[in-house]
């Protein structure tokens, strides 16, 4: 599972509200404001040279889902976060019906997800990883990844 924040946990808890539900409310509005981001250029270049379909583990609200579907290019997010998922689906309605065909979106836990298809590409972008407690989630979630790569596949994170 992908960790919030001791902070941003902590404000939750005071809040009453589940800190997925805070980091959702507030996740787009934050990275549109960060200027040094250079993953999403990065994911479309690859994206756009190995074609679809493409596996997202951690897609959260589509900042990096939603622009590869823009390229006409087949993926299919997933997220343990329902919120999360909640501001993704909000923001695909408004996307053209070409866009939205070419998305498919799950809940699960990047841990343990199993589907029976198999990509070519698999991305787990920015910082997913990182927020896991202990290198055991860490191979579990990269398992994840090689499970769903297809014979000569890509894991890029």
């Amino acid at each position: 599972m992908t960790r919030i924040s001791p902070i941003l946990t902590d404000f939750a808890r005071i809040a009453g509200v589940e800190s997925y539900e805070v980091a959702a409310k507030y996740y787009d509005d934050a990275y549109a404001a960060k200027k040094d981001l250079v993953d999403l250029p990065f994911y479309l270049d690859l994206a756009k040279r190995i074609g679809g379909p493409i596996l997202e583990l951690a897609c959260g609200t589509g900042r990096l889902l939603l622009p590869i579907a823009r390229e006409g290019i087949e993926i299919h997010g997933v997220d343990n976060s329902l919120p999360m998922l909640g501001v993704l689906r909000r923001h695909l309605e408004r996307e053209p019906k070409d866009v939205q065909k070419r998305v498919f979106i799950s809940e699960g836990d990047m841990r343990t997800f199993r589907s029976n298809r198999k990509y070519p590409l698999v991305t787990i972008p920015f910082r997913p990883l990182q927020h896991m407690h202990t290198l055991e989630e860490q191979i579990d979630a990269l398992k994840t990844a090689a499970f769903h790569l297809e014979e000569n596949g890509i894991l890029a994170f």
